[in-house]
């Protein structure tokens, strides 16, 4: 018999099956009680058993005439009802693209925006967007990996770990940032490949957004989309008053502006950096791993991220570099191919609140699936699930068709029947047609990129990096050898093939998860 009172032993097992419901057996409760704390010699020494098994065993009787909750995963009572959840992560979902938005909708309205300009010389344009797909290519993968680590911290309120890991992973990502802006230097120095204000306006550029979006990142990590849109528009409200009111040129007055931005944001970061350290005072330790622990804990998110920015740069590089007679560069922007992408990018920024909807009504239907079925039923588990993600991608595809559809015909009208100054360019030459091609690419593209963060959260992240790595494999060969035969608008259909098989491949693998979600379950952690 026990040492101690049973009114202690009765509140002892309050407390361990308080918010879990009812034991199912001696091994569900002695794992309650070692859970609590309580080791075999804790069992003798304090309660009076022989072991934490014996206890346990002595433990079940007081199961009966006890009241349980329902056992769930899932707080339905604070998660929003179906409709009003999928419409917040839906905006959600939006408001992570709407800084492209910013840049599609100032430079259709007012000609120009923080790196554009639809009156600016090929030669201007051809170096800020080089400059652009540097830093978007350089700073995606240091992005992903602040993002990763820094918001696993937060969400175990972790927060002068986050806050440390933040700092550290800031730093390797200026360092990347600046090796990276020295080794173009030392190739223009050697080999002189552009003109000393083209390469000017291009390291600017390079530098400048660069430090814009490693220090952006930081607030995605903290999920603060909506004061991520405030930047971009405050910098656009400078740009506009240091170009149209004070009258500076472009780039100029861009380049103004970034600096402007760059400054705040530095001075706000760390301010909120400092702000997490103070949050926390009793924390399990401030010490981020080791650094080989930390690289081979990143390493998959840096790859993932740079693979993912080089894929949507790719079609572009290629299409420009393309020989064309009397083009003065190797590379040079063209107008009709760039103006079809950045139409079909209202595509991508609206199906890409698709990606925080799927992954919300995801893990709350397995999270509450899981405790509904027994271990003899997990094929009735699987089957649920699989059928969810069935009528989920064919609502994804009646919608993406109603937005390809839409973006289109809304375009065309405002054109013809509103005369809006810009969008008479939409309709020369071939831009109709990289349009629809790349419109229908981002589709798949983005539905990829939900099967990718699906896979992520059941921790197969090198499967994610094989099929983006292939998509841009198959991205640049495809466009080289099309754009080289048959003219440079057919780079984009590489852009096509590559999100077609990313798509493919990453849809497969999310199937054959799904026939073995229960292991998959039980195995990602």
């Amino acid at each position: 018999m026990a040492a101690i009172s049973s009114i202690d032993l009765a509140e002892l097992y309050h407390e361990i099956t308080k918010e879990k419901g009812k034991p199912l057996d001696v091994w569900e409760m002695t794992a309650l009680l070692e859970i609590y704390g309580i080791r075999d010699i804790d069992a003798v020494k304090e309660y009076g058993f022989t072991s934490v098994f014996d206890m346990g065993e002595y433990m079940q009787k007081y199961i009966i005439g006890k009241s349980y909750p329902q056992k769930s995963l899932v707080n339905w009572e604070k998660i929003p009802p179906f409709g009003k959840r999928v419409f917040l992560n839906y905006i959600r979902g939006l408001a992570f693209a709407m800084p492209m938005f910013v840049q599609i909708f100032f430079t259709l309205t007012i000609g120009y925006a923080l790196w554009s300009g639809v009156n600016m010389d090929q030669e201007t344009a051809t170096a800020i967007a080089l400059g652009t797909f540097l830093a978007l290519i350089v700073t995606g993968a240091s992005a992903q990996a602040i993002g990763r680590k820094g918001l696993f911290y937060l969400k175990q309120d972790e927060f002068i770990l986050a806050a440390n890991v933040t700092e550290a992973l800031k730093k390797v990502g200026l360092l990347i940032i600046l090796g990276v802006g020295l080794v173009v230097l030392l190739i223009q120095l050697f080999f002189h490949i552009f003109p000393f204000y083209y390469f000017y306006v291009l390291i600017v550029f390079y530098l400048l957004l660069s430090f814009l979006f490693l220090n952006i990142s930081v607030y995605y990590m903290f999920e603060e989309y909506t004061k991520i849109l405030g930047f971009f528009l405050l910098a656009m409200i400078l740009t506009y008053i240091a170009h149209a009111i004070i009258k500076v040129k472009l780039p100029e007055a861009q380049f103004i502006s970034l600096v402007i931005i760059n400054i705040l944001l530095f001075i706000l970061v760390i301010r909120k950096i400092r702000r997490l350290k103070k949050k926390n005072t009793i924390s399990e330790g401030e010490e981020i791993p080791r650094a080989s622990m930390l690289f081979y804990s990143l390493i998959t998110f840096y790859m993932y991220g740079f693979f993912y920015f080089v894929f949507l740069v790719t079609d572009r590089i290629i299409a420009w570099s393309t020989y064309v007679p009397a083009k003065p560069y190797f590379i040079w922007f063209n107008v009709p191919y760039e103006l079809g992408l950045d139409w079909a990018l209202i595509v991508l920024i609206l199906m890409m609140g698709f990606t925080e909807i799927s992954i919300h009504e995801f893990m709350y239907r397995i999270n509450d699936l899981v405790i509904q079925y027994k271990y003899k039923e997990y094929k009735k588990f699987n089957r649920e699930i699989k059928n969810f993600f069935t009528k989920f991608n064919i609502v994804y595809l009646v919608f993406a068709i109603v937005i390809i559809l839409l973006t289109y015909y809304v375009t065309y009208w405002l054109y013809h029947y509103w005369h809006i100054r810009y969008l008479g360019t939409f309709f020369h030459s071939y831009t109709p047609y990289v349009f629809w091609v790349a419109a229908i690419s981002y589709v798949f593209m983005v539905n990829g990129l939900m099967n990718v963060l699906f896979i992520f959260s059941f921790s197969r992240q090198n499967f994610s990096i094989t099929s983006i790595a292939i998509a841009v494999g198959l991205n640049i060969l495809v466009g080289l050898i099309l754009s080289r035969m048959f003219g440079l608008e057919y780079a984009v259909l590489g852009l096509l093939i590559g999100s077609l098989v990313f798509w493919i491949i990453s849809f497969s693998y999310t199937v054959k998860m799904l026939r073995k979600m229960e292991y998959y379950y039980y195995s990602a952690f």
